[in-house]
């Protein structure tokens, strides 16, 4: 499984998110962490709007998950028990 991460420097809700997908991601051993800048990174190949932060679950290269915008530890928790699924 490998994770896709687009922030910004100046979006707070991406700054707010990042722990709490650090947490996560080491929570299920998540290691291939790709992280991109909405204003720096080339990001046609993913098809993204302006929300952020935009965090895309890829499986054998093909997303499975895609979580736009600031959701708080329940939510996320629950997004990634999906995303483990998916992922098996």
């Amino acid at each position: 499984m490998k994770v896709i991460r687009i922030t910004a420097i100046w979006c707070m809700s991406c700054l707010v998110m990042r722990n709490r997908y650090d947490q996560l991601f080491k929570a299920h051993n998540i290691n291939d962490i790709e992280d991109l800048d909405y204003d720096e990174d080339d990001l046609s190949p993913y098809n993204i709007g302006d929300i952020l932060p935009i965090v895309i679950i890829e499986k054998d290269g093909r997303e499975i998950k895609r979580i736009i915008g600031e959701k708080n530890r329940r939510e996320l928790k629950k997004i990634f028990e999906e995303i483990i699924i998916l992922a098996n």
